[in-house]
């Protein structure tokens, strides 16, 4: 692995989550989104005091670390953000873009990389705080478009934080997605704490959701309690790798996926959590804590890296289906941190990224689950249940 970062993008981006970037910003403005070599998404806070200096030269952006200069490109404020729907309500308020997902927060939304708050219930609040909006569809449809209609995003990622009920909350979020699937022809990916009722994992599926993760975050039981002592109280890990072992055999190979926080948990346990996804075909993700890292750099965190990346490949997961998100570095980007890295799963990413293969994908997505809904079906049918 190359500690350069202008030969290695995975590994900007990691300097970037853990360090942030100094750069000059409109008032308000407090994280910067931009597109490194490679097609990598990244995300970074401003922070007068990152040796990661953004500059804008005749080459246009380019990050200075002081040994280095890398060329990256800095999404530009977006236009839809300061429009309002029909209702009155600011269309930057609905829906935000991290990478190429335009994000809806229902209810708060709940995760440390993003949006960068934990729900009320997993720091056991639940009942002391107010949950967030329940934006009206009407109003969700029209941030989208508005959103589509720029180019500023590709997919649809809901957030949900937690709602009450065995489901988790899918009842309220099905008419969202239904909406979605008729007007906007692209994938659609859920966040959401993991349902009692395994039912409601085959529902999602059936609905609409192409892509789904249960993040857990804190990799094992210890940090899930100190972290997060209402999640590990009223969910538990055990529910999140149930549920997570069931959704993978629902959903297509590598579209379900689970977020494991470097900084929350010791790294030897979080490799324990990537080798115990990676084994029930779950695909494992890394975001960064930056308060829980402080003391350490980037290339130190190398390693563990790549041990995502050679668990997923041992694993023979299909890579495609986490891209293009800014807040986590996915198993095809952890690459840059293997020497020697296979080419295969590189390929299939490439191709999934192209027009033809986006099309592609997004076509055998809908006959898989036309095919297993009528499978299913005929199931129940034959057994008289």
């Amino acid at each position: 692995m190359t500690a350069d970062i202008s030969k290695n993008p995975a590994l900007l981006k990691l300097d970037l989550a853990l360090r942030g970037v100094n750069a000059s910003a409109p008032a308000g403005v407090q994280w910067l989104e931009m597109l490194l070599d490679g097609e990598i998404w990244a995300r970074a806070r401003i922070n007068p005091d990152s040796p990661l200096r953004l500059e804008h030269g005749a080459q246009g952006d380019v990050i200075h670390d002081g040994d280095s200069e890398v060329v990256v490109r800095v999404t530009a404020p977006p236009e839809y953000a300061r429009r309002l729907t029909q209702r009155g309500v600011a269309i930057g308020k609905i829906a935000t873009v991290h990478g190429a997902y335009a994000v809806v927060e229902l209810n708060g939304g709940c995760g440390v990389s993003m949006p960068g708050r934990v729900c009320a219930l997993c720091r056991g609040r639940e009942l002391t705080e107010k949950p967030g909006e329940i934006w009206a569809i009407q109003d969700v449809i029209e941030a989208l478009g508005a959103i589509f209609k720029e180019g500023a995003a590709e997919f649809v990622l809901f957030q949900l934080g937690y709602l009450p009920g065995d489901d988790a909350g899918l009842k309220l979020l099905l008419p969202y997605i239904e909406t979605v699937r008729r007007h906007f022809d692209t994938i659609v990916a859920v966040s959401m704490h993991p349902p009692a009722d395994p039912r409601a994992i085959e529902r999602a599926y059936a609905s609409g959701v192409d892509a789904l993760s249960y993040n857990l975050e804190a990799a094992d039981a210890e940090s899930l309690q100190r972290h997060f002592p209402g999640r590990a109280r009223f969910i538990g890990r055990n529910r999140y790798f149930h549920s997570l072992s069931h959704a993978a055999k629902v959903f297509p190979g590598g579209a379900v996926a689970c977020e494991l926080t470097v900084g929350l948990s010791p790294e030897e346990k979080i490799r324990e959590a990537i080798a115990e996804l990676a084994e029930i075909g779950v695909l494992p993700i890394l975001s960064l804590d930056p308060a829980g890292a402080a003391d350490r750099s980037a290339v130190e965190f190398g390693p563990l890296y790549g041990y995502l990346f050679d668990e997923v490949v041992k694993a023979g997961l299909n890579m495609s289906w986490a891209r293009d998100l800014s807040h986590v570095i996915t198993p095809v980007e952890a690459r840059y941190f293997v020497v020697n890295a296979p080419q295969l799963p590189v390929l299939l990413h490439n191709l999934a990224r192209n027009r033809i293969g986006a099309l592609a994908t997004r076509s055998l997505a809908k006959l898989r689950r036309r095919l297993r809904v009528r499978y299913v079906r005929a199931s129940f049918d034959s057994s008289r249940l």
